[in-house]
């Protein structure tokens, strides 16, 4: 991706894939989204609890603050590389949220992350993030724009498909 087009790339990219999840959530009722769960145990609900903590720990390096403390999981837990056992922990943490309070947890971190990133240059975006946030290790080569886009656009992307095969949202 050439360096002119980052930041228009990266924001284009996170109004469609937002836009897309928004939409097939619009057609669930709020039964569909607390109620029904796959076999691990997550219901729609789950799914945007987790999308906002990781978009929080994007949050909380423009904060200056550790990743995982965005996560809301203990520090070794977020050093041990399993993802399996952070999102475990994320859920266990956010699984009693009201569908409400994750709604507006997830939009809120979106606009502050948003509000973060829209001020930054493409010269910046194409920064290693390591260079950006003194909370990353300098082996962390990835662009800021990657990493914002891989928590964000390619994130909503992701579990929006894992949503759709929970709750096709057919309207009834």
């Amino acid at each position: 991706m050439g360096k002119s087009n980052t930041k228009t790339q990266l924001f284009a990219d996170m109004e469609r894939d937002w836009r897309a999840l928004h939409a097939h959530l619009a057609r669930l009722t709020e039964q569909q989204m607390t109620s029904v769960h796959d076999p691990e145990g997550w219901a729609v609900k789950d799914h945007l609890a987790h999308l906002a903590a990781w978009e929080e720990s994007i949050l909380v390096l423009f904060q200056d603050k550790p990743r995982h403390q965005g996560l809301g999981v203990a520090e070794e837990l977020y050093a041990s590389g399993s993802f399996d056992a952070v999102n475990a922990a994320i859920y266990e943490q956010r699984k009693d949220l009201s569908l409400d309070q994750v709604l507006s947890r997830l939009q809120s971190t979106h606009d502050q992350l948003l509000a973060l990133v829209r001020p930054l240059s493409d010269d910046e975006l194409n920064r290693p993030a390591s260079s950006y946030f003194r909370n990353l290790s300098p082996a962390e080569r990835r662009r800021l724009a990657d990493l914002v886009r891989e928590n964000t656009a390619e994130h909503y992307a992701e579990h929006l498909e894992w949503i759709e095969a929970l709750v096709p949202g057919e309207i009834s």
